[in-house]
């Protein structure tokens, strides 16, 4: 299973398939790679199964986003959203139209010019309503995009977004005439293009000869599905895999100081476990029991136990963690109170005998089950049972996807994998989104508000209202930010990660 930038709902993970040996050792050619080149092998615990950027299925498919694709703008390592495709950009004062002023000399790969016709086309295509992209909803707002000559893009919303050049970060500007042979030679304007696919398995990158920036340090990239946790552990420390995305927590301690592995972790952790309820049936339907399970989980046992450390608790149930420039608001504290969770459960209804589910998955995510079981430890403390009922993750799509299913007194994990904006993060609990079915007016208003605002001192007010609202009414459970670790050998340069655990390999390079 893999880590996601979204979440089971909306493009849900069905299985995880089987996993296969990692494969070669990365080299430099001659065996040195102190003047640049060389070969880099990359594995992770899942295979990518195809290479269409607006469809992708699983966050691991993401590594290829900066590697093959350029948006408009992009977010870099200090989260920034900046230029890519787009050398400028402005907003008009009511922040409903956008213009976009093209960088000179951008081909795709097979040499063709892109121009701002090729940039409508994509943005039209993302919007499509036979497009099934996870981005639509960053940009269901957009009514209109024109090219009034080739260097410029004008986007047209129904509503102000003052976020817009964030929204469109993972917007990525394809080759839409090449959609037919995408996962056979995709047509990119990234640094690199594919040289071998086998779905599922591998996928090989050499440099793109007619990439409009700095020619890549590597002469080839080589990503892998790896056998299993301890073999590509064993592989990162013999040198046969180079880099490591998603580290299994429980191995990070292990590789810490570890003498030629060296673990880049993202500087904002943006992803967050959400533990989701239905509000719209009982006992849920009452703020009182939401509130009541947020002060009955162990944040802290949770963290260590579940997480291995790896990542900071939320006593706010806040999806931003506090390191977030845009933390903030009338926050109550949910740290452990077993009084306080007893004493709101009973005004609730749940009182002592009560029982409540737990939804869990069998064989998958052990983090998950390990939370299920402290908080079934916590509950049977105030004399309340919670059943951990383990099904196949397969399962999970037809009992709480899309909104709007009932599943009354059901606790259900999910997690979100989402950038550090409010906009991009906090959109999950708008009307339709959250499976927890949740839908407060006060909320959809403040939530508008803050997008619409273009200056950040009121931005950040206007988030605290927000924030404020999500805590007092606890649509769901957030009990920490965790850590997405990636472990590269101490010869490789030039990786980082984003807060939700997207790998950029796009600056790479091998030390001798």
């Amino acid at each position: 299973m893999t880590r996601r930038r979204t979440w089971l709902g909306g493009a849900a993970i069905i299985a995880a398939a089987a996993l296969l040996t990692a494969g070669c050792s990365a080299s430099a050619p001659g065996g040195d790679s102190s003047s640049g080149g060389g070969s880099l092998t990359v594995a992770a615990a899942q295979g990518i199964p195809q290479l269409n950027p607006a469809i992708r299925t699983f966050a691991w498919e993401e590594v290829l986003f900066p590697l093959l694709w350029n948006g408009l703008t992009k977010t870099d390592e200090s989260g920034k959203v900046v230029g890519d495709l787009a050398e400028s950009w402005e907003a008009s004062d009511d922040q409903k139209t956008w213009t976009f002023t093209l960088r000179d000399g951008v081909k795709f790969s097979n040499g063709d010019a892109f121009t701002a016709d090729d940039a409508v086309a994509a943005f039209e295509y993302y919007l499509s309503d036979d497009t099934a992209t996870q981005e639509k909803n960053k940009i269901s707002m957009v009514t209109g995009v024109t090219a009034p000559d080739e260097k410029t893009v004008v986007v047209t919303l129904s509503e102000p977004i003052a976020t817009f050049a964030a929204g469109i970060v993972w917007v990525k500007m394809i080759d839409v005439a090449a959609l037919d042979t995408i996962d056979k030679e995709p047509i990119g304007t990234g640094p690199y293009v594919v040289d071998k696919f086998t779905p599922d398995d591998s996928l090989t990158l050499v440099p793109n000869p007619e990439y409009f920036g700095t020619a890549p340090e590597l002469d080839k990239i080589t990503i892998v599905k790896a056998a299993e946790s301890t073999a590509a552990v064993t592989g990162l420390r013999s040198g046969d895999i180079d880099v490591l995305w998603s580290v299994p927590q429980g191995d990070v301690a292990g590789l810490e100081g570890g003498g030629d592995i060296a673990l880049v972790k993202p500087d904002n952790p943006s992803q967050w476990p959400s533990w989701e309820m239905d509000t719209t049936s009982p006992p849920f339907n009452d703020v009182r029991a939401r509130q009541a399970l947020a002060y009955a989980v162990d944040r802290e046992a949770i963290l260590e136990a579940a997480y291995s450390g790896q990542g900071t608790v939320s006593p706010t149930n806040n999806a931003l963690g506090e390191v977030n420039p845009w933390y903030g608001g009338d926050l109550t504290d949910y740290s452990y109170d077993l009084d306080k969770a007893k004493e709101l459960f009973a005004e609730a209804g749940v009182t002592e005998g009560s029982t409540l589910t737990w939804w869990g998955i069998a064989g998958q995510y052990p983090e998950w089950n390990t939370s299920g079981e402290i908080l079934q430890a916590s509950l049977k403390e105030i004399g309340i049972t919670l059943k951990i009922d383990n099904n196949d993750i397969g399962t999970w799509v037809d009992s709480f996807y899309p909104a709007g299913k009932s599943y009354p007194g059901y606790i259900v994990p999910n997690f979100q994998s989402t950038p550090p904006e409010p906009a991009y993060s906090l959109n999950f609990y708008l009307d339709g989104r959250c499976e927890c079915n949740w839908v407060d007016p006060d909320f959809q208003t403040a939530f508008a508000a803050a997008v619409a605002e273009p200056d950040e001192t009121a931005r950040a007010e206007k988030w605290g209202t927000v924030q404020t609202i999500i805590n007092q009414q606890v649509p769901l459970i957030v009990p920490l930010q965790s850590t997405v670790v990636t472990a590269t050998g101490t010869r490789v340069s030039g990786v980082w990660v984003e807060g939700g655990g997207q790998l950029h390999l796009e600056g790479a390079q091998l030390k001798g």
